[in-house]
């Protein structure tokens, strides 16, 4: 949480320091940044494992549509978001 404490700090989004970056388009696309890998994929839910915690996503329909070692684009009808840490 050190790197989370010095963006505050500094005045820095979250993002600069590693941590996740979720941005949804019309509740259809998502995109999550910084991601540290899967926890769990299915079609009603998509666990992503962050820095300091984790990102839910619920919906109906859900798919990867691509993956890197940094970003995930997600695709289907989003319903919820959910940040646990």
């Amino acid at each position: 949480m050190i790197a989370g404490a010095i963006a505050e700090r500094l005045e820095l989004p979250g993002e600069a320091v590693g941590e996740l970056k979720l941005s949804v388009v019309d509740r259809r696309r998502a995109l999550i940044e910084n991601h540290r890998g899967l926890l769990a994929c299915t079609e009603e839910r998509i666990d992503v494992r962050g820095g300091h915690g984790s990102l839910s996503l619920s919906g109906v329909g859900l798919c990867i549509e691509a993956m890197n070692e940094k970003d995930l684009l997600i695709s289907g009808k989003l319903e919820r978001a959910e940040w646990d840490g």
